[in-house]
């Protein structure tokens, strides 16, 4: 059986605002000044650390020229996790917010793991 890993969902969703967000040349606090949160949220959102409502992603996209589908992985399988990797995974992003793993090397591995 399948499952949601939430942790991975948003961290692909605050990884796509920021690609967005450096496409178009801004900088964490002008994006925080156009959607009215602060720099520490725009931060906390990109790093997959907060999980927005729907109503932020919806200001977020709109401060980006963008629609909010936009955000969402394009792949179930890249957030999907099953039970057997599920504690891998655990792992691997208490490792990651530890330090202890670069962020991409992590995701590497996530993505590895997830394509079994």
């Amino acid at each position: 059986m399948n499952i949601i890993n939430k942790e991975n969902f948003y961290e692909l969703i605050g990884s796509a605002i920021n690609i967005k967000r450096k496409e178009l040349g801004y900088t964490q606090i002008e994006l925080a000044n156009k959607t009215g949160m602060s720099r520490t949220s725009i931060v906390n959102i990109e790093k997959g650390r907060q999980f927005p409502p729907l109503h932020l992603l919806w200001e977020i996209s709109q401060a980006l020229d963008c629609n909010p589908s936009d955000f969402f992985p394009k792949s179930s399988k890249s957030f999907y996790e099953t039970s057997s990797s599920s504690s891998m995974i655990k792992v691997i992003n208490r490792k990651s917010r530890q330090g202890d793993i670069k962020k991409e090397s992590a995701s590497k591995i996530k993505s590895f793991i997830n394509e079994f």
